[in-house]
């Protein structure tokens, strides 16, 4: 068994990760190769278990400044080669002279994951912060259930707005060609502005669908209302056995039109015909008060029935003293820098 650290990867090497990923029950997008470049500007060391020929565990870490992070990795069946990945790619940040190491494992909070944070913490110092920056959890749908048990489980005024999208003659189609992701984007772009909320830029929304329809990783589906008119919409990923809510819109003008609950229950239709196992509906947070917009999600994501899950708490390992002190030091730096910067704008 040998570790390997890239800062590029051959094609052959993509390819065996790819497949590798493509055997793995749980996955998330944001470890395919190529997919967070699209989203973040930092550095990437590509790191893989190779073990008789075969890649065992793989993740992507991302790098910025002296600071590393791996989020929803590594991608690995196995707990004990886990343990040794995570060994393994501690040992190279010490090595590199790295300060802070992030580590947010896309693993459901269970037996497993006990044994792997037991085995860890015998051997390397993490600290575990409780908030919202360091505790994911989710809302999940086991599609085994039949459709009409989901829907008898959603909450009674999702289930109306469902019927009344349909009344009013909205259609679900998957887009497929690209002036259909532009009228999508434009729709994405009025809600964001809307909304006075940044979002995804126009380029990143384009590059996500078709990265996604490329690798044959997810889909968008679109609503067209009576008109034949694109007034919303949601992309999809597929991660391993699950089916992941990943970014939706609706148009702004078109607020009295539940578009949104039809799509997403076409959309878990489509995830249980295609023998998916679950729909997840990729964070819910705890912590949001009453007041935020994030509390709105949550009770959108809850209004369809489902049950909580608990992903592993992020890991936050020091590797050298202070040095998860000093990684929280740069990040409430960069805050204030993009406070000023935002009303630096407004000002000129």
């Amino acid at each position: 068994m040998k570790a390997y650290f890239r800062h590029e990867l051959t094609a052959q090497e993509i390819t065996d990760i790819r497949n590798f990923c493509s055997r793995c029950d749980y996955y998330a997008v944001e470890q395919l190769p190529g997919f967070s470049q699209i989203l973040y500007k930092t550095g990437v060391t590509y790191f893989y278990l190779l073990d008789e020929g075969s890649i065992t565990s793989y993740c992507q870490i991302n790098e910025n400044q002296r600071f590393a992070h791996i989020w929803f990795g590594p991608v690995c069946n196995d707990k004990e080669m886990l343990i040794v990945s995570l060994k393994e790619i501690v040992y190279y940040y010490r090595k590199g002279g790295y300060v802070y190491l992030g580590v947010q494992m896309y693993l459901k909070s269970g037996p497993d994951c006990d044994y792997i944070e037991y085995k860890l913490n015998q051997l390397i110092r993490i600290r575990y912060v409780f908030d919202k920056e360091n505790t994911k959890s989710s809302i999940e749908l086991d599609l085994n259930d039949s459709m009409e048990s989901l829907f008898r489980n959603m909450r009674k005024g999702h289930r109306s707005d469902i019927r009344k999208a349909l009344r009013e003659g909205i259609e679900i189609v998957e887009a497929c060609d690209s002036r259909t992701i532009s009228d999508f984007v434009l729709v994405y772009r009025r809600m964001c502005d809307s909304r006075s909320i940044r979002g995804h830029t126009v380029e990143e929304i384009e590059k996500i669908v078709k990265y996604l329809h490329a690798h044959r990783q997810g889909q968008l589906l679109v609503a067209r209302d009576k008109e034949g008119k694109i007034i919303g919409g949601a992309i999809f990923a597929y991660q391993g056995i699950s089916v992941r809510y990943l970014i939706s819109a609706s148009d702004p003008d078109s607020r009295d039109l539940p578009m949104t609950h039809l799509v997403l229950y076409r959309a878990i239709e489509n995830a249980r015909e295609a023998g998916f196992r679950y729909f997840d509906f990729w964070g819910y947070n705890h912590f949001a008060e009453k007041d935020d917009q994030i509390y709105k999600i949550n009770s959108f994501k809850k209004g369809f029935g489902g049950y909580f899950t608990f992903f592993a708490k992020k890991m936050n390992i020091s590797l050298i003293p202070g040095g998860y002190n000093i990684y929280q030091l740069f990040v409430v730096i960069n805050k204030l820098r993009g406070q000023f910067t935002i009303r630096r704008r407004k000002i000129l």
